[in-house]
């Protein structure tokens, strides 16, 4: 038996996160809340435009200096932009409302369970509040 909406946990915040154009829209195992993300972890057109004139230029920048080495660019910066659009689509995963990272999941449940738990912890405990000062 599933709990409802209302009877998930009380800290957990009701108001989702409105994405601009998702890549990818779906509904968080563990709360049920609607999830966006804004970042596919492939490489769209416009990438691949970019990785191409970016490599251009620094290959015809380079060329006269390295001869044949410069070859070598197009991979790196295919490298970077493929690193990048990975690195961006796995920060968005975790559910900001209850913790549930799914990559984690698909891996080793337990790790998934105490990423949870210990994301529950962290929300839980009370507001640290500065000391005041004392003027005399």
């Amino acid at each position: 038996m599933r709990p409802t909406k209302d009877s998930i946990h009380p800290d957990i915040d009701k108001r989702t996160y409105h994405i601009k154009e998702p890549a990818i829209s779906f509904f968080c195992p563990l709360c049920s809340m609607p999830r966006e993300i804004g970042h596919s972890h492939r490489l769209s057109l416009a990438n691949i435009i970019q990785i191409t004139l970016i490599s251009v230029v620094l290959v015809v920048m380079t060329v006269d200096t390295m001869q044949a080495y410069s070859i070598i660019f197009p991979f790196v910066v295919w490298f970077g932009f493929e690193a990048a659009r990975r690195i961006l689509f796995k920060k968005e995963i975790p559910c900001p409302h209850c913790g549930f990272d799914a990559t984690w999941y698909k891996r080793d449940v337990k790790v998934a369970r105490r990423l949870v738990s210990e994301f529950w912890t962290v929300r839980n405990q009370p507001p640290v509040t500065p000391p005041q000062s004392q003027k005399k």
